[in-house]
């Protein structure tokens, strides 16, 4: 009885939007700048305006620097203290993270910047399944075959408490890895998680929505300790189940998000996320529970949080792992016919005692 109180009440009240929808929409949008460092350099010059255009759909912007001109930019005195040979390309992430570009023809380097195998499949994934795990392999086959098993069993986990989320999504958590010689492809990829290496061990990330991460990355002893099906259940809860607001929105990784996948998305959730209204709507609803429970300036960073309590705070058909298959709807079905019965029980007695008088 328990679970159905909480189902009931978790479903009276939900919210519009769930945690992963709330992921797709550019609401605390990660920019990242791809700086251009050229003795030659013209800013007015119509490849730069080319440059732009190709990149509008991405969360990348375009930065072109003379190392005259823009002498004072750390950037440009960062290049020219290395002695660095230019054209120089760097991409900087919104916390000052610093990749050097390889040289090239600037199309090349915007190719690159935006397109990897991963990354598209990633995008082809991420509006047509409730997540993505993303397992960057280590030097560990035996840890490596460990984690992928263990990953399948969350996934499938997910799967069987799908059906009791606030919103219905196709398909379930699907696992992309990252081989050890798919490392220097995904240079782009791996960059902003922190990964410049091969690992020893696996490690596992949960990405959702627009290409974001929810939590952090999870060393092989907390893949087999159930981490990755803690953090995809909270993608399935609705945006006002108590959750901080810093896990709505998690930092995202460099992507290109064109014309189509925001068609896709828009059939597959019913509604456009990027429109202004309902961005407004979403808006409101996470400064609405911001503004009430934190005294400060509101960040949506990705910081340390104790999982204890936040997990404390999911709706507790997230967790229930032996709710069977059919469970809520015998529920009601029970109470319905409950209800029927105290109804002509009620009637019966008022029948009777009108044909006494």
């Amino acid at each position: 009885m328990l679970v159905f109180l909480a189902g009931a009440g978790f479903n009276a009240e939900a919210c519009r939007f769930t945690v992963r929808e709330i992921g797709f929409s550019t609401l605390s949008h990660d920019i990242y700048s791809l700086v251009v460092i050229d003795n030659t350099a013209n800013t007015s010059d119509q490849k730069w305006n080319r440059v732009r255009d190709s990149l509008e759909d991405s969360n990348i912007r375009l930065s072109v620097l003379h190392p005259e001109h823009d002498v004072e930019n750390p950037h440009v005195k960062k290049a020219i203290s290395d002695k660095s040979l230019l054209p120089a390309y760097l991409l900087v992430a919104p916390d000052g993270g610093t990749l050097v570009l390889e040289q090239g023809e600037i199309s090349d380097i915007v190719d690159r910047v935006l397109n990897s195998g991963i990354r598209n499949s990633l995008r082809n994934e991420f509006s047509e399944v409730f997540s993505v795990v993303l397992l960057i392999e280590g030097r560990d086959e035996v840890k490596n075959a460990e984690a992928g098993r263990s990953i399948i069993g969350d996934c499938k986990r997910i799967e069987s408490i799908m059906p009791y989320m606030p919103k219905e999504v196709r398909n379930g958590p699907v696992t992309i890895r990252v081989s050890a010689g798919e490392f220097k492809s995904e240079r782009i990829l791996l960059w902003p998680l922190g990964i410049e290496e091969q690992p020893e061990e696996p490690v596992a990330f949960v990405l959702y929505g627009r290409g974001r991460i929810i939590g952090e990355g999870v060393n092989a002893e907390a893949i087999s300790e159930g981490m990755l099906y803690k953090y995809m259940s909270m993608i399935g809860a609705d945006c006002e189940c108590g959750l901080d607001r810093k896990w709505m929105l998690g930092k995202q990784i460099p992507l290109l998000w064109p014309s189509r996948s925001r068609q896709r998305l828009a059939k597959n959730l019913g509604f456009d996320v990027d429109n202004p209204m309902i961005l407004s709507e979403m808006s409101m609803i996470l400064a609405k529970e911001t503004n009430a429970e934190l005294a400060g300036d509101v960040s949506f960073g990705i910081e340390t949080i104790d999982l204890d309590s936040a997990f404390d705070q999911v709706p507790e058909i997230l967790f229930e792992e032996e709710v069977p298959s059919n469970s809520f709807k015998n529920l009601i079905l029970i109470s319905s016919l409950l209800l029927v019965a105290m109804v002509l029980t009620g009637g019966l007695i008022l029948f009777r005692r009108k044909r006494k008088q």
